[in-house]
């Protein structure tokens, strides 16, 4: 079985209440939002219906919601767990109990883990230090202040390789569209407020950038998970791709993954 991480922005329409002046009444609210899960399939199709099911299902007790989706990005993940002491086939199972176990029992610094970091600016494919702890002097001592650098605590960080940016389309001087040709998804009537254009919608949600390539690392913060990366991926296509680092988001699909 395989996994990929998906994310998509939809448009939702849910009735809500809303306090009021003459008490609590109901509203038919609308708004933009973006989710990302891993999914877990033997084919993308299936892990994408998988996904489409899981986004457009409504919590127990709330209204149900209309969800219009503009956008799905979707990698696979390399079948690798990437540490800094080398890599491993992924055992799932495996990282689904870590995950529960450190959610049980750490509390999450965001601020340590380092996801704040630009790390393509950190950690450039043409200049990468030579080890970890040589990678630590060589990053600016501004963020490397914030970071954890203790190699007793690890953290699992979910790495996203970024499709490149397609150039933009200049229109055609002089020439009237009705939009039947445009690149971007058909507006929906959404009542109380418009979705995102296409260009919108990558400045407010860039984790929803096309995607080549997904994996799972374990390292001491962002900047050392992005070293990892670019060690493993300098000798490939993917080498000077830009990336993304995110915190764990959910699986479903497999057993003991419940979406959370």
């Amino acid at each position: 079985m395989n996994a990929y991480l998906f994310t998509a922005v939809a448009t939702r329409s849910q009735v809500r209440p809303v306090a009021g002046r003459y008490g609590e009444t109901n509203t038919v609210q609308t708004w933009d939002s973006c989710a990302t899960q891993i999914v877990f399939g033997d084919a993308p199709d299936e892990a994408q219906q998988q996904f489409e099911t899981w986004l457009r299902a409504t919590p127990a007790g709330e209204e149900p919601a209309e969800v219009s989706i503009r956008k799905i990005a979707a990698a696979q993940f390399v079948d690798q767990l990437f540490t800094e002491s080398g890599s491993a086939p992924l055992n799932w199972p495996e990282i689904l109990k870590q995950i529960e176990s450190v959610a049980e029992s750490t509390p999450m610094d965001d601020f340590e883990q380092g996801y704040w970091v630009d790390v393509n600016q950190v950690v450039r494919p043409d200049k990468l230090s030579f080890s970890a702890n040589t990678l630590q002097s060589d990053v600016p001592e501004e963020i490397r202040s914030g970071l954890n650098w203790s190699s007793d605590k690890k953290f699992l960080f979910i790495l996203s390789v970024l499709s490149p940016l397609a150039p933009p389309v200049e229109p055609a001087d002089d020439l009237e569209t009705d939009g039947s040709e445009s690149d971007e998804p058909p507006d929906e009537d959404t009542g109380n407020s418009e979705p995102l254009s296409i260009g919108e919608l990558y400045g407010t949600f860039p984790q929803a950038l096309d995607k080549e390539a997904a994996a799972i690392i374990q390292a001491r913060n962002s900047v050392v998970a992005a070293w990892l990366w670019r060690q493993y991926a300098a000798n490939t296509q993917l080498a000077a791709n830009a990336i993304r680092i995110e915190p764990w988001c959910g699986a479903v699909g497999l057993d003991g993954a419940d979406g959370k």
